[in-house]
């Protein structure tokens, strides 16, 4: 699987993850590739801001051993870009619908909603860690089912549809 399947692939699984059946609307835009600079940054979010659209960068590293490492994401409120990066996907033990931690020093979780993304106070449970491993698990096995097939333009449609 070359690194730009591996990322539609992922980027697909993370959407079923956190919306489950229901499909991503306007309001939402949904990237993916390297960590983000302190620039790249700064330029997403007056994007984001400019568009009204809330963002998630899928942060990937690359080489032999491909990986989702975090979640960025840019939330446009008031004018102002409120930035959380470092972010984790968490599921619960019943498999629903996963969720955004941020990283522990921010207060709350988010879940994705079709048209934007939403801050839930407080955190989701006490097995943060459990939870972390879990979204791990899922992910791995919606990337890795037995007698799936991935090719690049199967892939490049899917991360243009998200």
């Amino acid at each position: 699987m070359t690194t730009k399947t591996f990322e539609a692939a992922v980027t697909r699984a993370v959407i079923k993850l956190l919306l489950g059946s229901r499909k991503l609307k306007s309001g939402v835009v949904i990237t993916g590739g390297d960590a983000l600079g302190i620039e790249d940054k700064i330029e997403i979010g007056r994007h984001a801001v400019e568009t009204d659209d809330d963002l998630l960068h899928l942060e990937f590293r690359t080489g032999p051993n491909p990986a989702l490492t975090g979640i960025a994401m840019f939330l446009p409120r008031d004018g102002r870009c409120h930035i959380q990066t470092g972010c984790r996907l968490w599921l619960s033990k019943s498999g629903s619908r996963g969720l955004i931690l941020p990283q522990a020093h921010v207060r709350g979780h988010f879940r994705l909603a079709p048209r934007e993304v939403v801050h839930i106070d407080g955190k989701p449970a006490d097995d943060l860690s459990d939870g972390i491993e879990r979204a791990s698990t899922w992910l791995a096995r919606q990337i890795m089912r037995p007698g799936v097939q991935y090719d690049d333009a199967q892939c490049t449609l899917w991360a243009q549809a998200a």
